[in-house]
């Protein structure tokens, strides 16, 4: 288990890729950690957002807005709420936020399944074929397809890559997985699959789904 020592020391981490929310804005963007002075403040880089959504952001990233920053470090999906000490624009837009004084954690491992139905394409080896996700956790997913002669339909152990534009921003970005489970009957193919070392960016993302999912249906 980390310590919470830790866990504050990580959190100015350079380089570290975090989303960052401020209250009042219903949005999420992802930007970067530059550095910052343990126990006094965190810098962050400007988020990157649409063009014409900086004037918006630009609004809320005002001194005493409450920031929430969401990362994954080492595995481990981490977060914390704090306070907007300044944003400055020169020589470059750099935002500023008081060091909190407490990490939250869990194990994405452990993190509870829900069932959905996701549009995606699934590519094993060269072939390609649309598919349906049919549950997720930020581990893995089951995911069905149908077959047709000459078809492709992977064994335990085998790699696949998966496309899903929910948690995916380009076409040619695809999720590696590896194969736990597959079944089969005359027309379909359902894989039980493990995610192999995705992006922060794309766990995130799959991660802020699944807790909504949760949220909605307590």
């Amino acid at each position: 288990m980390l310590s919470q020592t830790y866990k504050l020391k990580m959190a100015s981490t350079p380089g570290l890729k975090v989303s960052i929310e401020l209250a009042g804005l219903n949005d999420k963007a992802p930007t970067v950690v530059l550095g910052g002075l343990h126990g006094k403040y965190i810098m962050l880089r400007y988020p990157v957002v649409h063009p014409n959504d900086k004037s918006l952001w630009t609004e809320y990233l005002y001194s005493g807005n409450t920031a929430t920053i969401r990362y994954i470090f080492d595995g481990v999906a981490s977060g914390f709420k704090t306070e907007l000490v300044k944003l400055i624009n020169s020589p470059d837009k750099i935002i500023f936020l008081r060091y909190p004084k407490r990490v939250e954690t869990y194990n994405l491992r452990r993190h509870q399944r829900v069932n959905c139905y996701l549009e995606a394409t699934i590519a094993v080896k060269d072939q390609t074929s649309t598919a349906m996700i049919e549950d997720l956790s930020t581990s893995g997913c089951a995911l069905s397809y149908l077959i047709e002669e000459g078809s492709l339909i992977p064994e335990i152990g085998d790699k696949v890559k998966v496309h899903c534009p929910y948690f995916t921003d380009s076409e040619d970005e695809l999720m590696p997985c590896k194969v736990q489970r597959t079944t089969k009957d005359s027309r379909r193919a359902t894989l039980g699959l493990t995610f192999h070392r995705p992006s922060p960016e794309v766990l995130m993302k799959i991660q802020d789904y699944v807790s909504n999912i949760i949220s909605i249906a307590h």
